[in-house]
């Protein structure tokens, strides 16, 4: 057995654990491995053992991956997005997590094209004020809504959010609760959202405690990079 199914089989029994121990009546998490700098041998291990969602921040290196990983696997750009880089984006991935932006979604929906399946996309929100990484304020989340209506080759499906690495646990259980509750009220306003895409290595048990149905896992599954 090599370290990646190890972690793979201790992530998932801590998920059930977790699941029984807090009586929780959900379905286990989609579990997308984060590939950045990982290897293709090291994605074809995971996918062997059963992952074929796969997470990728920077645009180059993934789409070197995506045409030499010859399996069906579910791609989700994870990363910031700079408007020149939409069209291989839109082009190249099912799930793209970190729309803030009307300008950029009008380009991916552009480039899309109705030839393709819909586009699924994420609102990355904003969970700590002083967070410098390109998010969008939970004040701001209805209004973008409204304009992605009209992007006809976008499914907008949630959420993601991502805390500080220092920050506390308490803190972020605070923070999650804040994504809830923005994802509630959307969906109240009569969207169907149906993902909320929060907690990564570090935090991805808490994060299903505040109903996290996809995660986002690099180190926990492949170990640290060399």
């Amino acid at each position: 057995m090599n370290q990646i199914e190890k972690n793979y089989l201790l992530i998932q029994a801590n998920i059930a654990k977790l699941i029984e121990n807090n009586n929780l009546v959900i379905q286990s998490p989609t579990l997308i491995a984060v590939t950045k700098k990982r290897s293709i041998a090291e994605i074809n291990t995971a996918y062997q053992l059963g992952i074929n969602h796969f997470g990728e921040n920077y645009l180059q290196e993934a789409i070197e991956k995506i045409n030499l990983f010859k399996e069906q696997a579910t791609w989700h750009f994870i990363g910031s997005i700079q408007s020149n880089k939409t069209k291989l984006i839109a082009k190249n991935f099912d799930w793209v997590h970190t729309i803030t932006r009307i300008k950029v979604a009008q380009k991916l929906n552009e480039y899309r094209t109705s030839k393709m399946p819909l586009l699924n996309i994420c609102i990355q929100v904003k969970l700590d004020e002083n967070d410098i990484r390109d998010s969008l304020s939970i004040d701001h989340i209805p209004q973008l809504m409204k304009e992605l209506d009209v992007c006809s080759n976008l499914k907008v499906r949630g959420l993601m959010g991502i805390t500080h690495p220092d920050a506390s646990m308490q803190h972020r259980v605070q923070c999650f609760k804040r994504l809830k509750e923005a994802f509630d009220a959307i969906n109240q306003s009569g969207y169907s959202m149906d993902t909320i895409s929060l907690g990564m290595s570090d935090d991805y048990e808490l994060a299903i405690q505040n109903h996290s149905n996809m995660i986002r896992i690099g180190t926990a599954l492949f170990g640290m990079r060399k």
